[in-house]
């Protein structure tokens, strides 16, 4: 379970030396989450050893500290800056917990969890995405529209509605609108039943889109929540592509390289309600990019 502490010199002893050489005197420190040492069974041959970490949040980034697993190793340290970032993922599934940061040098964070302890993480996290984030210039939060389109997307799914207003939402963000596409089902071999595509929701605000995705492949609802925050910044192309007789939205991000595009299958219907929303809301620097038409 990840729990709290109020300063550097609280941490555990692993992870002192490291955090006194990755945090300087100017640096504002939000808040500090410690990951105990966990132990789990990586497969049928043996148990995989994590040791302690740290995620310290500041007013310009995070720094993320792993104790060295043995005397001869070092400490392994990231610093991302908030201005940096590509994108951040949040898992709650049951009792699992994952967060990942990903940035533009593709230096990346990923820290297990028990999902119990997320309201440890929470405060430091939406600090985090907040400014990675930003606000637009003029920003002026309509909270009545952020609740009617709450609201809308509970009429179709109160389970994301849910999991993105308790969860998702950063304080003040201004939800624009949404795209929910339920689960999409074909036939393997034309007998079995075979899953295409999971639900998944798009929700744009003021400050970054987000994506809310269940992982299932039964025909009964999956519990949890996978997020993946993309600032609006850091978005470079929105790409519609066919795939299986379908439409795929690609989400491209700003990145050195290597870093894989992010696809969700859509239904013709969402796909347009798609491109109306983004081109209406999104950022404007981002077109579209429509497929070239076969003739």
């Amino acid at each position: 379970m990840p729990y709290a502490v109020p300063s550097l010199v609280e941490l555990p002893g692993s992870l002192q030396q490291a955090a006194a050489q990755s945090v300087g005197s100017s640096d504002e420190l939000i808040s500090i989450c410690v990951f105990p040492v966990r132990t789990y069974l990586k497969n049928w041959d043996g148990w995989e050893y994590v040791s302690e970490q740290a995620l310290l949040f500041t007013r310009t980034g995070v720094v993320h500290i792993q104790a060295p697993a043995s005397p001869n190793h070092e400490a392994r340290i990231v610093n991302l800056r908030s201005a940096d970032l590509i994108y951040a993922r949040l898992s709650l599934i049951l009792m699992y917990g994952r967060l990942e940061f990903v940035d533009e040098n593709l230096s990346r964070v990923v820290v297990e969890f028990n999902a119990a302890g997320f309201d440890i993480i929470q405060p430091g996290l939406r600090e985090f995405l907040g400014s990675c984030c930003g606000k637009g210039p003029g920003s002026n939060p309509d909270a009545g529209l952020t609740k009617t389109v709450l609201d809308e997307i509970g009429e179709v799914s109160f389970k994301f509605k849910n999991g993105l207003y308790l969860y998702g939402l950063l304080p003040d963000e201004q939800v624009l609108g949404f795209v929910f596409q339920p689960g999409i089902w074909g036939k393997r071999w034309h007998l079995f039943p075979i899953k295409i595509s999971e639900a998944t929701l798009l929700a744009l605000t003021d400050r970054q889109l987000i994506v809310v995705e269940e992982r299932s492949q039964s025909k009964f609802p999956a519990y949890g929540w996978i997020f993946t925050f993309y600032p609006l910044k850091a978005i470079e192309k929105i790409e519609i592509t066919t795939r299986l007789d379908r439409q795929e939205l690609v989400i491209g991000t700003k990145s050195t390289g290597g870093l894989n595009d992010h696809k969700v299958i859509l239904e013709d219907a969402n796909d347009l309600a798609w491109q109306e929303l983004w081109l209406r809301c999104g950022n404007p620097h981002t077109p579209v990019i429509l497929p070239i038409p076969v003739s």
